[in-house]
């Protein structure tokens, strides 16, 4: 009963979060609609951060742990050399994707959400999002930078933040492309395909005029 009353309250939250923004919606409105008093809220998550916190942990946790998995395996097979860049990039995109079937019409809700917290300026709500991916992130950076080690550090983390926000922008607009039918018709796991090769080609672009490159400037 306990479970039921978390998960409901979880549902509700990621609804209205996505619906109004972080910021406009009382913890008051989220209680009403999810039944319980605020109490309940503050028994299971402690705050109103705390619950969105847990809002996208729930979702992103199972990603990021079946990333960092697919990682390992391709750095295995790599051992000492560097891992392919293709592989890398497919570990980290594939997840999102595959999960994204198995939410039904709540993952409309939480790639809404998704949307806000990309569109929104409200930092708190941002560091709150990015703090689930320090560690994913951190190790897919280390495995890029094996991949392409004469790319420098801030150019090859802004390529990161390329790679994301195209991910984030074609999860959230694909399925209404698709409905689309007509000249966008594509199976997902095509889009998905599109959207790694997409990804590898600008990471494994020259670094621009300006930018130092790693391997040119030790030399």
């Amino acid at each position: 009963m306990a479970m039921d009353t978390r998960e409901r309250i979880l549902d509700v939250a990621e609804r209205l979060f996505g619906e109004r923004g972080f910021p406009a919606t009382p913890l008051r409105d989220i209680t009403t609609e999810a039944g319980v008093n605020v109490a309940s809220v503050n028994y299971h998550f402690g705050s109103k951060e705390a619950l969105l916190a847990e809002v996208l942990e729930r979702r992103l946790k199972p990603i990021n742990a079946r990333r960092l998995e697919l990682l390992d395996a391709v750095e295995a097979q790599a051992g000492d050399g560097p891992p392919e860049l293709e592989a890398v990039i497919r570990a980290f995109l594939s997840p999102p994707f595959h999960s994204q079937r198995t939410w039904g019409d709540k993952g409309r809700s939480f790639l809404r959400l998704v949307g806000r917290i990309h569109g929104e300026t409200n930092e708190e709500f941002r560091a709150t999002f990015v703090k689930q991916f320090d560690a994913v992130f951190e190790r897919f950076r280390t495995a890029l930078h094996r991949a392409r080690p004469e790319l420098d550090e801030s150019d090859l983390s802004w390529r990161m933040l390329f790679m994301v926000g195209s991910m984030a922008f074609t999860m959230s607009w694909g399925p209404t492309l698709l409905a689309r039918g007509r000249g966008t018709a594509r199976d997902p796991e095509d889009v998905l395909e599109s959207l790694v090769l997409y990804a590898a080609a600008g990471m494994a672009a020259p670094a621009p005029l300006g930018v130092p490159a790693v391997a040119t400037a030790a030399r």
